[in-house]
């Protein structure tokens, strides 16, 4: 009995669907999924903890500054 030549495009599509799956099975982290999760996780970690007020700058701090002088031309 001959084999049926299987439709291209759908071949294609099993193809695909094969290496997406193994892809996800070798790298899990980056899978979207996980990599979305993640990121949830560490802005509501970040949310949870107060964060420290920022200090202002300190304004005396450039005034004692000047320039330093223009080297004599030669």
């Amino acid at each position: 009995m001959p084999k049926k030549t299987p439709d291209p495009e759908a071949a294609l599509q099993k193809l695909g669907e094969r290496l997406r799956a193994g892809f996800a099975k070798e790298h899990p982290a980056q899978n979207l999924d996980t990599v979305r999760e993640a990121v949830r996780e560490q802005y509501a970690q970040e949310q949870k903890t107060p964060r420290a007020a920022k200090s202002a700058p300190d304004a005396a701090k450039g005034k004692g500054r000047q320039p330093p002088e223009p080297e004599p031309e030669r």
